[in-house]
């Protein structure tokens, strides 16, 4: 007799990609964490989380734009990042995250 398997619902991806960002950085160096974007690959087979967050930025590593907004603005040197989360829509396990460009 074959068992059904429950798929992981939206909400389930979500959190599953919420805690292994957490795993992956010191969460006190992530600022703003929010879902941007969810979406299930055509088969279904596997959904597509997009999480963004804030970080501090390493002197130096500022665009010249963004140091000019920086200075004209009093911007704190936070930048902002989006993560794309592949999660397997049965077993919830995460298949791989990449980056997504802003």
């Amino acid at each position: 007799m074959e068992t059904a398997t429950e798929e992981i619902d939206v909400k389930g991806a979500v959190k599953i990609a919420a805690s292994y960002l957490e795993q992956l950085y010191d969460r006190t160096q992530l600022q703003d964490v929010l879902l941007e974007e969810v979406t299930k690959s055509d088969d279904e087979r596997f959904w597509f989380v997009t999480l963004g967050f804030s970080r501090p930025v390493l002197e130096g590593t500022l665009t010249p734009m963004e140091q000019v907004l920086r200075g004209a603005q009093a911007l704190p040197a936070l930048k902002r990042e989006y993560k794309i989360f592949e999660i397997d829509s049965t077993t919830g396990k995460v298949r791989g995250m990449r980056i997504r460009k802003a």
